[in-house]
């Protein structure tokens, strides 16, 4: 008889059962250790598992308002430095002006930097902020205002031009215009351009943005406007006070009709600064409200982490300990596989 026939007394499919329940086991307790939370939450909560679910939802939905937050606080942002930009040409403008009244400036620098300080408003009223321009109301898809110097004149300047033609018989510039008359220019300030920055001239011909603006939830129970809109009358007068001494041919103009514009723009420019800080204001308590409302998220959000937290996290010394254990288990396991695998009938003959 060879000793070769013999076979080895094994178990038939290799390891123990025990052994690889083991080896299940200490995987799963080395991925808590590592990771300090269950690997199971449901077998190790049990019918808490719903709670930790929820708790997890209302994170999920406090960390969106939360962003969405931050969205609107970053658009009312932009608004601000808008108005601000605004504020500080207007002031500009009520420089220039006062020496254009007592003949100390030049008419033709004087239109030449209304021009300057004007582009500058109609770019700060077409500001955007994550791709929604910012004084459009609800449409914050369309640039508010078109340039009112780009070529072929916008709608804006054609209707200007047009007022202006149709009350003096010359276009703004015409030389013709040095004998306009103080009393006729004030009529046309009065009676002519300004209906043109009312309603509805004001929405057909100059502005693209509605009277309406978005309104963005920043916490489960504060709904704040996270947009300005470009039809403000002060940003109606602002717009007038530029048209007056940029789109009239200041220039051309005699001196009594001259003192007319800019005695009417220095009163248009100083009404519009008083609008312009009052939309200031208004921006400032939305952007209170966000803030606040966001230092609110935070706690709550902060709570919730501690909820979770304590749902979810795993006593490492305890992990610990299970993990010896099973180690021990498991090598108790292979010791007693080793020894079955080398006996042999021949040990016993």
């Amino acid at each position: 008889m060879k000793s070769s026939l013999v076979p080895p007394v094994t178990t038939s499919t290799g390891a123990p059962a025990t052994t690889m329940q083991v080896r299940r086991d200490l995987e799963t307790a080395n991925l808590e250790l590592a990771s300090g939370r269950h690997a199971d939450m449901g077998l190790a909560l049990g019918g808490r598992a719903s709670v930790l679910v929820e708790a997890r939802a209302q994170r999920t939905l406090l960390e969106g308002l939360k962003d969405d937050a931050g969205i609107v606080a970053s658009r009312l942002s932009a608004v601000q430095l808008s108005l601000a930009n605004m504020v500080d040409g207007a002031h500009a403008m009520l420089g220039t002006l006062m020496p254009l009244r007592t003949g100390q400036m030049d008419p033709a620098v004087a239109a030449g930097q209304a021009r300057g300080h004007f582009a500058a408003m109609i770019a700060a009223v077409n500001a955007t902020s994550h791709g929604s321009f910012v004084f459009g109301g609800i449409n914050v898809g369309e640039a508010p205002l078109a340039d009112f110097f780009a070529e072929p004149p916008p709608a804006a300047r054609q209707a200007v031009a047009d007022a202006f033609v149709a009350r003096f018989g010359f276009p703004p510039g015409d030389p013709a215009a040095a004998g306009i008359s103080a009393a006729d220019m004030a009529d046309f300030l009065d009676n002519v351009l300004a209906p043109l920055f009312a309603s509805p001239q004001w929405e057909s011909l100059w502005s693209a943005a509605t009277d309406e603006t978005m309104k963005s939830l920043v916490s489960l129970n504060d709904v704040v406007s996270a947009t300005a809109s470009a039809n403000d009358p002060a940003i109606r007068k602002l717009a007038m006070g530029y048209v007056m001494v940029a789109g009239l041919g200041l220039e051309s103009l005699g001196r009594a009709a001259r003192d007319v514009v800019a005695e009417r723009a220095v009163r248009t420019f100083g009404e519009a600064i008083a609008g312009l800080n009052e939309m200031r204001g208004i921006v400032g308590v939305q952007e209170k409200r966000v803030a606040d409302a966001r230092e609110r998220l935070d706690v709550q959000m902060a709570w919730l982490d501690q909820q979770i937290t304590g749902m979810e996290q795993v006593d490492l010394h305890a992990v610990a300990m299970r993990i010896n254990a099973l180690q021990t288990m498991l090598e108790a396991s292979y010791a007693v596989s080793g020894r079955l695998q080398n006996l042999t009938l021949l040990n016993y003959m």
